[in-house]
């Protein structure tokens, strides 16, 4: 600009020192552009100069952006509240065979948030939709195709409802946002039965047919195996291998027991014979049966005593007659007294009772050992057939035990999948009937009051409109040629103003 700018600087001009010492050779200088310095106190007041303008577009940008948040309507929010707990279907278990401990089931946190992806899922939103129909969703009818109108409503309901979930609490909330009371309460209400009848879905033991399907698997085999296990009980004369091996070991025992009882009383009674012979050698054949005494002469003495007392009845102790068989008797005791009156009369003799006894005991002995040595024999044979019978048996008991294995393993298979099979199908029933660990703990209500931005809006709409009008001021003011002020043109310049002079018509 070179000294241009003296020439015009608004309502004044302005002369400096060098413009006065180059005044004479202005023709000579040359001419620079140099965009303007403004302090805080420039700009200030040169906003004010821009004050009608800044005012105007204020007003306008005021009045656009009142009139589209005036035209906002009032939105309500209908709530509700979900417990979600840990149930059978967040606890391991396995298909097949037992655990003896089960894993620990997720924190509620988890499952709420398992939950809450159920309840936020399409299926669920598409299945809320073809409840309550897609009218409640259109402000007017629509004929596009079903399916364009279901992917509207679901759009919908993606941006009205809101899903809340902590990571210490099972408690699941749900909001849903709309134009209308009624029809919020409504949509969450179904939005909530529908993820009800969807998660029993989800969860719903699908292997029953499977579970009953492998049953049937198990069965034929061990039909199977069964018949095998029959063949080979039949083929060696068997009825129950465990009890035939424990009739036969109990059996051996008993027989062996036997057997020592049978040696041992054969000794007894071969030692008997030969003792009841020794004795029967030793005792006589025949013996004295009955002998008969000559004793005469003792009743002879008895007769005269007899007669004595006779006597005495008709003579005195003295008399000659007394006296007479007094010494008579005397006579016959000392006869007597000599030991020549007693003699053998009459000897009958017969086979001795004790030889006859021990002969009878000897043959009943002889008897008794012959059959106990039958017995012995017989007793070694049934041993000799139970040791076969038992080294058979423990050749066939590997066989015996896979046979015996596989059939109890298939029948413990079935009786297992047996169980699985009512308790998948009683769970089911209960699951259908509404057994689960989900509680509405508040189902949703039309909301009372409706809430509105429009103040807040306005507010923005009002900060907006004052930030739009100063940057207009702003840029006014900025976008100036020359030199508005003094304090610029010497802050510009780096020269000091000493006089501001108005500018000449």
């Amino acid at each position: 600009m070179g000294n241009q700018w003296l020439t015009r600087l608004g309502q004044g001009s302005l002369l400096t020192p060098s413009f006065l010492e180059s005044r004479p050779a202005m023709r000579s200088t040359t001419t620079v552009s140099t965009r303007p310095r403004y302090g805080i106190l420039d700009v200030v007041g040169l906003l004010f100069r821009e004050l009608w303008l800044m005012v105007l577009i204020f007003l306008l940008v005021f009045a656009v952006g009142a009139g589209a948040v005036l035209t906002i309507k009032k939105t309500y929010v209908a709530g509700a509240t979900i417990y979600a707990g840990a149930g059978q279907e967040y606890v391991y278990q396995s298909r097949v065979g037992t655990i003896t401990e089960r894993a620990a089931p997720p924190t509620s946190g988890e499952i709420a948030a398992a939950e809450s992806q159920i309840i936020g899922s399409r299926e669920t939103k598409l299945r809320a939709v073809r409840a309550l129909g897609l009218s409640i969703f259109q402000a007017k009818p629509s004929s596009a195709p079903t399916a364009s109108q279901e992917g509207d409503a679901i759009k919908q309901i993606n941006d009205s409802l809101q899903i809340g979930t902590t990571p210490t609490s099972g408690v699941i909330s749900l909001s849903y946002e709309s134009d209308n009371a009624e029809k919020s309460a409504k949509v969450l209400a179904a939005i909530i039965d529908a993820y009800k009848d969807y998660r029993r879905e989800v969860f719903q033991d699908t292997s029953t047919s499977a579970i009953d399907t492998q049953r049937n698997v198990f069965e034929d085999e061990l039909a199977d195996v069964d018949d095998a296990y029959e063949r080979f009980l039949t083929s060696n004369d068997i009825g129950d291998f465990a009890t035939a091996k424990a009739s036969a070991a109990a059996t051996y025992q008993t027989t062996f027991a036997d057997r020592l009882s049978t040696q041992a009383q054969l000794s007894q009674a071969a030692r008997r014979v030969e003792t009841i012979a020794m004795q029967q050698s030793a005792t006589p054949a025949e013996i004295v049966l009955q002998q008969d005494l000559n004793i005469s002469a003792q009743d002879q003495i008895l007769q005269l005593r007899t007669e004595r007392e006779q006597l005495l009845a008709r003579y005195q102790p003295g008399s000659q007659p007394v006296l007479d068989i007094e010494a008579r008797i005397q006579g016959l005791q000392a006869y007597v007294a000599g030991g020549d009156t007693v003699g053998a009369k009459e000897v009958r003799t017969g086979p001795n009772p004790n030889w006859v006894s021990l002969d009878t005991a000897r043959t009943t002995a002889e008897a008794d050992r012959d059959a106990l040595a039958a017995r012995l024999a017989v007793l070694d044979q049934q041993l000799a057939a139970l040791r076969e019978r038992q080294a058979n048996l423990t050749r066939l008991e590997s066989e015996n035990t896979i046979l015996a294995g596989n059939r109890d393993n298939l029948t413990a298979s079935i009786r297992e999948f047996q169980q699985r099979g009512s308790q998948s199908r009683a769970d089911n029933d209960l699951v259908r009937n509404g057994a689960d660990n989900v509680r509405v703990i508040s189902d949703p209500a039309a909301p009372t009051r409706g809430s509105s931005l429009k103040a807040p809006l306005l507010a923005l709409v009002f900060l907006f409109a004052g930030f739009t009008a100063l940057c207009a001021g702003l840029l006014r003011v900025f976008s100036r040629r020359g030199f508005v002020t003094p304090a610029s043109a010497g802050r510009t310049l780096q020269m000091p103003v000493l006089a501001v002079a108005p500018m000449k018509a």
